[in-house]
Order: structure tokens, then C-alpha cells, then sequence
């Protein structure tokens, strides 16, 4: 029985040591698959920082500078509308009509009365050139006949009222009538804008007003594009409620940009180093935003930053990176937290 004892003993034990020899092969063999397997061949970049301009973003409008509420010169129903928002129109094409039948009637009775001043105004000349009238009735008759004049030459000219133009080419931006509409003197009918007069307007603090000097590059963005202005003027006179100034900034030709679209406008406020990094290094997991830092040991971990400015392809990257780390720069689906990274490919510094 002792023999059988010992052989037992000894089989348990040799068994428990095959048992923990192979926990460690497997121990081994999961950490040369994690860090000693295969790098990835991809390019990387060594992180600077360079002095740069920064901004402080306000918003802004893009507005034309020829703008024109068109209005009747007279009252009246509207008979008719050529045009809807959105139409582009000629210099001088026809916009409305507004009936025009009272001042039709106003015509004929200020022709009728011009054409009984201009018969008396012949007739007495004639007579005073013979010196059977007066100089007094002569005068006389020449007032009937100037205001018969100036009458019918006001009729004329509300009558030419009743059809409404465009007083310059351009886009109509908005509608605000309707036939059957009543038209009165002053009340907005149409809102003409030319489109090739346009600039961005936006309103900024003293403190930022201060600094800005007329001539000087004020970038702008769109959603999704980033423009080169120009300050093209700047009112001194503050707003009593907002306390802002407005300035006006001149759009580069062949922009593409809308009257009335909405606008990120930057406005210069020093210098200091800041890391910018191209577009193409960062990626998303998760829904996140950020790069992936490559270690001293060459592994890739993801690391959150926060975006800037964008643009000419690069990103400013505000916090999350710091000058000397390394990142890679095309973070394809291969790479994850963990990846070993050969960077000696198309490496940038």
C-alpha cells in the first residue's frame, strides 16, 4: 500500500506540474501575440508647435449692399405680379401693376384743364400782341397755363406709377404682395438684392473693435468652407443695447455664398505656439474624436483631443496633444489601442 501511496502521490504531483508548465506556455504565447507579434507598417508624425495668429469666432450674415424695398408711388389694388422670391431680374423689367383707373380719371380732367389754359394762354398772347389786353390778364393767363401744365405733367407721371420696375438688376429675395392686395405709398411691396454686391456683416465687443484696422485679412467660414475676407469698413458708433460695432468684411469673387447665409467670422486677437496636425490623423471610435499616440514602446493608444479651426487641410488641436509626441498619421482600421506601429515608413517629423 505505501508503494501504491507513493505512486499516487508522485502521479498527482507531476500531473499539477504538466498543468502549470502549460498555463505558462499559454501565459507566454498571449503576451508574444500582444507584444511581439507583427508592427504596422504606417507613417507617423512627430508633433510641433508653431507660433500661429488666434482668433476669437463671432457670428455673422452675409448681406447685400444694394438692397431696395420696392413701394408704389401711388395707391391702388394690385393687378398683377411678374415675378416670385427667388426670380432674377433685369434693370428696368416689369415687377407689378396697380390699377390705375383713378388716376386715369385724373389724367383726362388735368388734359382737359391744360388744353382750356393752353387755348386762353394762345388767345390772350394773341390779344396782347395787339394791345387789346392787359399785361395783368396776360400774366394771369400765363399762371393758368403753367400749373395747367404742371398738373397734367404729375398726371402723366402717376400714371407711369402703375407699373412698377427694378430699379437694378438683381435677385428678388422676398414676396410681400399678393393681387388683389391694396398698394399704398411707402408699404414694402418687393425686396430687391443684388447678388454680386455682397458682403458679410457681424458686430464685435470694444475690446475685440479696438484692434481692428480697415484693409485687414478677417477670415470667414461656412459649414463648409473657409473664405479669405478683407475689413472693408467699421462703425465707430456702438449699439446702446449690445454695446457691439458693427464691420463689414468684402467676400472673395467666386465664393458661391448666399445673401442671408450665416457665418463663423474670426477675428485676430494675438499670436501663440499652437499644435496643428493634418485633417487626415484624426479619426473617430466610438463616436469620439482623436488621434492615435504612439508610445516609446511603439504601441498606439487613442487619446481624445479638441478641434479647432480648420483649414488648407490641417487642424488646430486645442488640448489633448502636446509638441514631441508622436501620432499616426492615417489611422486606417487596423489600427487600435495596442497596435505595435513601424513608423519608419513615410515617417514625418
Amino acid at each position: 500500500m505505501r508503494a501504491l501511496d507513493i505512486f499516487k502521490a508522485w502521479g498527482l504531483s507531476a500531473a499539477a506540474g504538466l498543468l502549470l508548465a502549460a498555463a505558462g506556455c499559454h501565459r507566454d504565447s498571449a503576451q508574444l501575440d500582444m507584444a511581439g507579434g507583427p508592427a504596422l507598417h504606417t507613417a507617423t508624425l512627430a508633433v510641433t508647435a508653431q507660433p500661429a495668429t488666434v482668433y476669437a469666432t463671432i457670428p455673422g450674415s452675409v448681406v447685400s449692399r444694394r438692397r431696395a424695398e420696392i413701394a408704389s408711388r401711388l395707391s391702388g389694388y394690385v393687378r398683377g405680379v411678374a415675378v416670385q422670391a427667388g426670380d432674377r431680374v433685369a434693370a428696368g423689367q416689369p415687377l407689378l401693376s396697380i390699377d390705375s383707373s383713378d388716376v386715369t380719371g385724373q389724367l383726362q380732367q388735368a388734359q382737359a384743364v391744360f388744353d382750356e389754359a393752353q387755348t386762353n394762354y394762345q388767345r390772350t398772347g394773341s390779344l396782347y400782341a395787339k394791345g387789346v389786353t392787359s399785361k395783368v390778364q396776360m400774366d394771369a393767363a400765363t399762371r393758368q397755363y403753367s400749373t395747367a401744365k404742371a398738373a397734367l405733367q404729375m398726371a402723366e407721371a402717376a400714371v407711369g406709377y402703375a407699373d412698377v420696375r427694378a430699379p437694378f438688376a438683381g435677385i428678388i429675395v422676398d414676396k410681400l404682395v399678393d393681387v388683389g392686395d391694396l398698394a399704398i405709398p411707402g408699404k414694402p411691396l418687393l425686396v430687391l438684392e443684388d447678388e454680386h454686391a455682397l458682403e458679410v456683416q457681424s458686430y464685435v465687443p470694444d475690446e475685440l473693435y479696438a484692434a481692428l484696422r480697415v484693409g485687414e485679412p478677417i477670415p470667414f467660414s461656412t459649414e463648409t468652407a473657409t473664405f479669405a475676407g478683407k475689413l472693408q469698413s467699421k462703425v465707430e458708433a456702438a449699439d446702446a443695447q449690445t454695446h457691439t460695432h458693427l464691420i463689414r468684411i468684402a467676400i472673395p469673387g467666386g465664393a458661391g455664398i448666399m445673401s442671408g447665409s450665416y457665418v463663423r467670422v474670426s477675428i485676430p486677437t494675438g499670436e501663440q505656439a499652437l499644435v496643428r496636425i493634418p485633417q487626415g490623423a484624426l479619426t473617430e471610435r466610438a463616436g469620439i474624436t482623436g488621434v492615435f499616440v504612439v508610445d516609446a514602446a511603439g504601441q498606439a493608444h487613442f487619446r481624445l483631443v479638441r478641434v479647432g479651426t480648420t483649414s488648407g487641410g490641417e487642424a488646430e488641436i486645442q488640448s489633448g496633444l502636446s509638441a514631441g509626441e508622436r501620432i499616426v498619421l492615417t489611422p486606417d482600421a487596423q489600427v487600435d489601442n495596442g497596435t505595435r506601429i513601424d513608423g519608419a515608413a513615410g515617417s514625418g517629423s
